[in-house]
Formats: C-alpha cells, structure tokens, sequence
C-alpha cells in the first residue's frame, strides 16, 4: 500500500514544484526585461537639450516653484493654474540635486514606467492567474511599445497618468472579491488629478457600469466601502482646486477650464469629431504593433470561439470607451492615449497568447508576428531616442521615414540662454524679439528662462509690439541678426554683448 500510495504523492509534489518553477520562471523574466528597460532608458534620457515645449514647461515651472512658493505653479514668474502641481513637485526633490538636469526633469517619468510595468504585472496575474508566461510576454510588449518607453523619457506628465491609471484598474478587479479595494481606486483617482486631469473618474464610471448590466456582478457590486471611496474621491480631488481658488486667486471657470480638461482643435474642445486618435495610434505612433493593439479590444470583446474573462472584457470596454470619447471630443494627439497604453498592451499580450497555445500553423505565425512587432518597436523607440538627442524630428511619407531637421543651432541658443541668464541684473528687462526673417528661431520663452536660469519675467515681443511699446531701458534683448537693425533703430544706443551663430544678444543702458 506504501508503494502504491508513494507516487501518487510524487506526482503531486511534482506538479505542484513545476508550478512553482513556472511561476518563479516567469517572474525572473518579467524582472529581467524590467531591468533591461531601466538599464535602456537610464543611458537614453541624460542625453542631449531640453527643447521640447512640454518638457521645458515642466522643467521651469519645477525650477520657479523653487524660487518662488511650492504651493502654487508659476510660469514666467506669474502664477500658472494650467496643471496641477504633482510631478513639479516631484522635480523640486531633483532639480537642485542632480548635475545633469535634464537627467533631473525627466527622472520621474522613468520612475512612473517602472512601476506602471510593475503593477501592469500584478494586474496580468489577477486577470489570469492560470496562465504565468502571460506576465513576461504582457511586459516585453509594452516596454517595446514607442508610445510608452519613447514618452517614459520625456519629461511630461502623460505617462505618471499612465501609472495611477493601472493601479486603479488593478485596485478595481481585486474589489470584485474584497471591496475595501475601492479605497485604492479612490486614492489613484486622487493623485491622477494632482497628476495631470481627473480621468480615472471616467474609467471607474465606465467600469461601474459594466458591472451594473451584469446581473451576477451587481449584486455584489453595492457596498459601504463603494460609497466611501466615492465620497473619499471627490473631497480629496476638490481640495487643491479650492485652495487655489480661495487663497492664491485662481478663477472659478478655471475649475473646469483648466483643471478639468485641456482645450483641443481648432476652436474648442469637442468642436468637431476627427480619427487622429484612432488613425495615429494604427500608423505612426506604433508602427506595426500599433493597429493590432487598436484591433485588440475589438478582438477580445467579438471572438466567440474564445472564451475571455469578465475582467478582460471589462477592460477591453474600458479601451474602446476611451478611444470613443478622445474621437468624439477632438482630442487631435495619440499621446493621450498613453494612460491606457498598458491596458491596450494587455489585451495584445492576451490575443497573441491564445493563438500561440495553438496547435496549428497560426501559432507559427503568431509568433513571427510577435516577433517582428517587438523587434519593429525597439527600433522605433530607439530612433525616435536618436532624432530626439539631435533636436530632429521623423514623419511617414509614403510608407518611408523621413528625417528633418527643423531646430537648428540648438545648442548655440542654449550658449546665448546662458550668457543672457549671466549678464541680467535686477530691475533690468529682458526682451525676445520674434524673428522676422526665416532664419532660425529664437526659441521659446520658456527655453531662455531655464538654459538661462533667470530669475525675472521675459517678454516675447514682436518686432511691431516692440515698435509700438518699447521696454525703457535697462534692457537686455536676443534677436536674430537680420533683425538687429530694426532694434537699433527703435533704441538707438544699442550694444551688442554676445552673439554666436544667428543669435544676438544685445543691451540698452539708460541715457
């Protein structure tokens, strides 16, 4: 009986050691491609100038809350209510720490990858806890994805939305059984809004929704702690805009304004319905991988012969109702997809791996695919990496890349930031004189004031504006040099201090 008995314990001691192993396997993988994408970007993001408009944003108005308040944005030395004030906060922690600053400013996006990636995993084993190799393969798709690793080495503020989202979608499934998980909800729903907007709002109305028409889901859904978190959600998320309107004079249409969401289109948000969104996110923004992530959603929610989970069909309505409502109110750029670009990877990872369980010839094919998608958005990323150091750009003309260099003399611009920035004194005015001619830019306000780390307004002028209402001196000025004797027209005693490439950087001393 002994001998009878003995390996039936084997076998199960066996499989349940190659479960583990399994499970161990899967785990050091998705660790390893992690580390491999930490590694990646740690070498890509100290790399070259900060020109950007939204990176500089976000690096000057960190760098004016240093020099003025940590309680309210300012931009220019005035206060600024576009954003909320998380990741300026964050960047105060390394902007006066790190040599490098654009390795500074752009620190945290890298920080909200990694954890986005993180929690991507622990929502991979929720979702489908039977099946382990799904985790490594759901990561590899999306530190492959340009739109994601690309924007984790910018410095804006879409891809920390990108990891309050995922946890909030995670907090929200571990709630189907233990619903003290919606505290966690109400808490991403939270730090989402200091973030960037308050769109986890949108997705949890969408998920509670989806749980509502079901008729086996809505009779656990309603409890003590749903109605909290809700409550919770909304004091928390109303305390910032009412302490800026009360105390540091925000206006109150610019709640929702500003606050709430960002004007898009030609004239305003949700003017007209446009398929950027849709059409960006198929072609250039993931080429190749791109349109399959689109058409996942769609996949998991109409293939019948698969038999999907309700968490997985939950999220894939989540998907599609976000791409719906960016179609239908105008929003004109993919990158606000990026908050669910771990979600849509999710999905793809789930598609690819139904039919490489296969036993048939679309398994092969299947796997070339997948292949030639991960291989195509490394690439991707690291071109857009490269194009970015050079203060170049790429666009799709007729199926091929073309390369163009709009922003010329970068780093001499940055050199006149920097002279500027050590010959301005106090009480003098500094002026931008908007290029007539087509020689070059002269960059944008916010350009001069970080390379130049001033400490006083600037005014961008025209060279009309200038005309009709020159600033009396002491002035300190940059133009280009056609336009130089335009402004020693308008002066008169003007003298040159520095130039370097098309770039003058001139003075006015009072009569």
């Amino acid at each position: 009986m002994t001998r009878i008995g003995t390996p039936n314990l084997i076998g199960v001691d066996n499989g349940a050691h190659d479960s583990g192993r399994n499970d161990l396997g899967t785990i050091a993988l998705a660790a390893l491609i992690v580390l491999c994408f930490i590694s990646w970007l740690a070498i890509e993001i100290p790399k070259g100038i900060l020109t950007d408009t939204d990176e500089l944003l976000t690096a000057e108005r960190s760098r004016e809350m240093l020099l003025t308040t940590p309680w309210v944005i300012h931009f220019n030395f005035q206060k600024s209510f576009a954003k909320p004030l998380l990741q300026y906060w964050l960047t105060t922690l390394t902007l006066p720490r790190f040599e490098n600053r654009t390795l500074a400013v752009r620190i945290w996006p890298l920080i909200y990858a990694v954890l986005s990636a993180i929690t991507l995993a622990c929502l991979v084993r929720v979702i489908a806890p039977d099946r382990p190799w799904l985790v490594p393969l759901t990561i590899a798709i999306l530190v492959c994805c340009p739109l994601f690793s690309s924007e984790a080495g910018r410095a804006l503020l879409d891809i920390g939305l990108a990891f309050f989202t995922t946890p909030a979608i995670l907090f929200a499934q571990l709630a189907r059984k233990h619903p003290a998980w919606w505290i966690g909800v109400a808490v991403a729903c939270w730090l989402g809004s200091l973030q960037k907007i308050p769109l986890i709002f949108i997705l949890w109305l969408v998920i509670l929704v989806v749980r509502v028409s079901s008729s086996v889901e809505r009779q656990r859904l309603f409890s003590g702690w749903l109605v909290a978190s809700i409550v919770f959600a909304v004091a928390a998320t109303a305390v910032w805009p009412l302490i800026q309107v009360a105390k540091y004079g925000m206006p109150v249409k610019s709640v929702f304004h500003k606050e709430v969401v960002v004007a898009l289109g030609p004239e305003h948000l949700g003017a007209r319905p446009y398929f950027e969104v849709p059409f960006r996110l198929s072609t250039t923004a993931w080429i190749g991988g791109g349109l399959l992530a689109f058409i996942a959603p769609f996949v998991v929610l109409l293939w019948k012969k698969q038999r999907f989970s309700a968490a997985t069909k939950e999220l894939a309505i989540l998907c599609v109702t976000l791409i719906a409502l960016a179609v239908v109110f105008n929003f004109r750029s993919v990158r606000y997809m990026v908050p669910i670009v771990p979600s849509l990877c999710l999905l793809l990872a789930v598609v690819f791996h139904r039919f490489l369980e296969q036993r048939s010839p679309g398994r092969i094919v299947a796997a070339v695919l997948l292949a030639l998608m991960l291989i195509a958005g490394l690439t991707q990323a690291e071109i857009q990496f490269y194009l970015r150091q050079r203060n170049a750009a790429a666009k799709m003309v007729h199926g091929e890349i073309k390369v163009r260099v709009p922003e010329k003399n970068i780093a001499d611009g940055k050199r006149v930031a920097e002279e500027l920035g050590a010959l301005r004194r106090e009480g003098t005015k500094i002026v931008l004189v908007k290029p007539v001619h087509p020689v070059g830019d002269l960059r944008y306000d916010s350009f001069f004031l970080f390379h130049g780390n001033l400490r006083f307004p600037v005014a961008k002028l025209t060279v009309d504006e200038l005309r009709g209402a020159p600033p009396p001196p002491l002035v300190l000025g940059v133009c280009v040099a056609p336009d130089l004797p335009v402004v020693q027209e308008i002066y008169g005693n003007v003298q040159t201090q520095f130039a370097r490439a098309q770039f003058v950087l001139w003075r006015v001393d009072a009569k």
